[in-house]
């Protein structure tokens, strides 16, 4: 799968040097926002529950070759921070906050009506690293996939684009795995959605 998206990639720029006033080349950047939730889980003496939004950031290179006036293939290479918050609870209460870093390639069809653009495609997860504030306590990994789905809209002004999209996966359930004092467990979660905001611009 990662050899047919930079089959891709090569393909979107090899097509576009045939003709460069149609290919576009810029960098963009944002913030984002998952709505996790997940059925809350007791490993040992400890309950796990999901806990409050947290934002993110995310920053991309982008590469969009114009097919038509109303049509267009853009792709990234993006490398996103996705936070999230899980509460423990024992004797007391305690937030844990995870953090998972992902290198992204998303492949996007968009149509072009005006100012206005709308874009949607596959999104290629090429690698994915977490982090947890109390590792001793809590470990997730976040087993989605390799392949996801996004969506959303845009607004082009001159040589600027701001995006608003979303993502996530095709499946109605997915499952991550907790780790907790050396014990284990796979927890279903029902929502791993990610929601962003970005603002860029073509060189």
């Amino acid at each position: 799968m990662k050899h047919l998206v930079f089959t891709l990639l090569a393909a979107l720029v090899f097509s576009g040097a045939a003709s460069a006033q149609r290919l576009m080349v810029g960098v963009r950047g944002g913030v984002n926002f998952a709505d996790y939730s997940f059925v809350p889980t007791r490993i040992g003496d400890t309950r796990f529950t999901p806990g409050a939004v947290r934002a993110g950031y995310d920053v991309g290179f982008v590469l969009r070759l114009n097919l038509s006036k109303h049509l267009h293939l853009q792709s990234e290479l993006n490398y996103a921070f996705v936070n999230y918050n899980v509460l423990a609870e024992n004797s007391g209460s305690r937030r844990i906050a995870l953090r998972t870093e992902r290198f992204e390639i998303p492949v996007q069809l968009g149509f072009q009506f005006g100012v206005l653009r709308l874009f949607g495609g596959a999104l290629f997860r090429v690698t994915e690293s977490e982090r947890s504030s109390v590792p001793q306590l809590l470990k997730v990994r976040f087993n989605n996939g390799d392949v996801g789905v996004m969506g959303g809209l845009g607004f082009n002004i001159r040589k600027f684009f701001i995006d608003f999209r979303i993502s996530g996966y095709p499946r109605s359930r997915v499952w991550h795995d907790f780790t907790s004092e050396g014990i284990a467990r796979r927890v279903k979660v029902p929502h791993d959605i990610v929601y962003g905001g970005s603002l860029g611009f073509f060189f």
